[in-house]
């Protein structure tokens, strides 16, 4: 008897916590709400950096299963509590994992994706934690938000930002839609005795929609923490070669502006961002030839790059309700001091069939090109050439 009691006791425990988190769901006012997505993909790629004692230029091509092309794999936690007279708090809490491996990514760290507590109100929403600047905000007006991952490496290895990077320790301000305006700002702190700039990071941004149309800008720097190293406020999107200065000397100015248009079926956008690397140092005049590694110059981010210009234009056409033909054109020069300008460009084109509001496949193809510079590949494969190939198929799941 004391046995079916307590089954009964249980039973009544399960349906009061699963009542309770409908309740909290369904909530308008208060709730908690558990999401995610996963994202494997199989990719092909060719010409990949492969460099041999005897071959140092040497190229293979390469199979393998990869995770967030699309997008990060993710799980996450987010609420809100009403607190009354329009006040009310909210927290979102987002681990990131590969989907591949089911390694936790953001370099290991356990909600390395968002980590954040806030109050919002009449006067606009303040949050504090690990979380993203505005300038992933305005994803809608570049390649990242229909190709993902893809078009990270042709916006200078993600330095301007466009793909979401992470500033800890830092606190930003949302204002309330004001005829359409949103206006941000966001400061990290850089928590170095005896110098409050070492390491600090510093964004605003705003954007403006009025029915199809939506345009924005924001602009993002951080500064070194000690004489010629960064390991300050913002964990990634840092200038990773040039360093060369001393404690809180700026190390990287970007900033991106941009728009999109939707007419009809088809939406159109284009941004233009650039990377400025105030510390920029000479270290030659010419790349000499690729290694199978892009070396600390003629890169991305290297010691001698001191300016970054990217274009980059895109359209995003539903052909049914459940099928979009995506294709994006991204172009970028990049300014090496005491040598010339480098040059790559990037096409991508692809399809996406969404199964159901939840679930969509996909199928990507990728070709980069570069001169005078070391070519930054395509996802995660290093160039071994001037040119590279990439095709990608992939699903994607949101709970």
């Amino acid at each position: 008897m004391k046995k079916y009691a307590l089954a009964l006791s249980l039973s009544a425990i399960g349906l009061s916590v699963v009542d309770a988190a409908h309740a909290q769901t369904a909530g308008t006012s208060s709730g908690v709400t558990i999401y995610g997505i996963i994202n494997p993909s199989v990719t092909y790629t060719d010409k990949v950096a492969n460099a041999t004692a005897g071959n140092p230029t040497s190229t293979g091509s390469r199979l393998s299963m990869d995770t967030a092309v699309a997008q990060g794999s993710r799980i996450g936690f987010k609420g809100v509590e009403d607190l009354g007279g329009g006040l009310k708090a909210l927290f979102t809490l987002e681990n990131g994992f590969n989907a591949d491996t089911g390694q936790l990514a953001q370099g290991g760290l356990f909600f390395g994706r968002t980590a954040i507590v806030g109050l919002s109100g009449k006067s606009g929403t303040v949050y504090l934690g690990r979380q993203k600047d505005y300038i992933d905000d305005l994803a809608a007006f570049n390649g990242a938000l229909d190709f993902g991952s893809l078009v990270n490496n042709i916006h200078g290895l993600n330095l301007d930002r466009s793909q979401g990077s992470r500033v800890n320790n830092s606190i930003r301000y949302n204002s309330p839609v004001m005829a359409g305006v949103t206006l941000s700002a966001l400061y990290g702190f850089g928590e170095q005795a005896g110098s409050t700039g070492a390491g600090q990071s510093f964004g605003v941004g705003g954007s403006y929609t009025n029915g199809p149309l939506s345009v924005g800008a924001a602009y993002f720097q951080n500064k070194l923490t000690g004489n010629n190293s960064f390991t300050g406020s913002s964990d990634s999107g840092i200038a990773p070669g040039a360093t060369t200065g001393s404690i809180a000397s700026t190390s990287l100015k970007t900033f991106l502006i941009g728009g999109s248009y939707k007419l009809g079926d088809v939406r159109m956008y284009g941004s233009f961002s650039q990377v400025k690397q105030p510390l920029a140092v000479a270290a030659g005049t010419s790349m000499t030839a690729f290694t199978g590694a892009s070396g600390a110059a003629f890169t991305f981010g290297g010691v001698n790059n001191s300016r970054i210009n990217i274009i980059d234009l895109g359209l995003n056409y539903s052909v049914t309700p459940n099928t979009q033909l995506l294709g994006n054109f991204v172009t970028t020069r990049s300014k090496f001091v005491g040598a010339s300008d480098g040059k790559a460009t990037q096409v991508s084109l692809g399809v996406d069939y969404f199964l159901s509001k939840r679930t969509d496949v996909y199928m990507f193809y990728a070709n980069i090109r570069s001169s005078d510079m070391y070519n930054p590949g395509l996802y995660v494969a290093p160039g071994g050439s001037n040119t590279q190939n990439v095709l990608t198929t992939g699903i994607r799941h949101k709970f």
